[in-house]
């Protein structure tokens, strides 16, 4: 439940991203802001790379540029081919993001739960995946190990090209139900709705809309008016 916590910690400041399958994801939907988007996955991979360098400092017999033995580092279990590799990462993290879809940006929201339905998400593909890839679902978690004990630069690469793929394909299919706010997304998949707010005739960059831009800059995690509860300032839940 540890990405849960994160979540209800961040979800206030930042809309709760953590990761940057989730947070392209939005960007490819419109509900992110392309500059801005690019902003977080940087930020993102910062703090995975912060958060090794504690590990190599707080755990026996860590340090930096160890190697494939450092800690939190990701590869494949035994007999596992890269195709494999690319299948689990993938499905996993689609698996992942269509829940943040489903529960934080799609109406009705599902307000300070949300974060619950995204712990136990990843709950449940650790226990489907872990013994075959680790189950990173995040780039940033992939990286930062790679890049701080440089460990398994010939695999981590695909861990993140998957996880890109599973997080924008996750995107692109709750289109239909929840809408973009990406017109030139509409455009090219005519299966994909526009929600109302956004604008019609242009792209990510230059999205105008006052109701567009304050839902892209909204928390994901914020509940929508009239569909359940939220957090006040002071931390009490309250009906909206």
């Amino acid at each position: 439940m540890s990405l849960a916590v994160m979540v209800f910690i961040t979800a206030n400041i930042s809309g709760g991203h953590l990761n940057p399958a989730v947070t392209l994801a939005t960007m490819f939907t419109g509900h992110m802001k392309f500059t801005r988007g690019l902003a977080y996955m940087f930020l993102q991979l910062c703090g995975a790379c912060f958060g090794i360098l504690m590990a190599a400092g707080l755990v026996p017999g860590a340090s930096v540029g160890m190697g494939n033995s450092g800690t939190g580092c990701f590869t494949t279990g035994q007999n596992v081919t890269l195709g494999m590799l690319f299948g689990w990462e993938t499905v996993m993290t689609f698996v992942l993001v269509s829940v943040v879809y489903a529960v934080a940006i799609g109406e009705p929201s599902f307000g300070i739960m949300g974060p619950f339905a995204v712990g136990l998400a990843l709950f449940a593909m650790v226990f489907a995946g872990s013994q075959f890839t680790g189950t990173a679902i995040n780039p940033a978690r992939a990286l930062g190990p790679a890049i701080v004990f440089h460990c398994h630069w010939d695999k981590v690469w695909l861990y993140v090209i998957a996880e890109f793929v599973g997080g924008v394909a996750a995107g692109l299919m709750a289109g239909p139900l929840y809408g973009t706010h990406a017109p030139w997304l509409a455009k090219i998949l005519p299966w994909v709705k526009p929600e109302q707010g956004g604008d019609d005739d242009t792209g990510l960059e230059n999205q105008t809309s006052n109701v567009g831009e304050t839902e892209m800059q909204a928390p994901l995690y914020a509940a929508k008016q009239g569909t359940g509860t939220k957090l006040t300032a002071d931390g009490a839940s309250t009906l909206v």
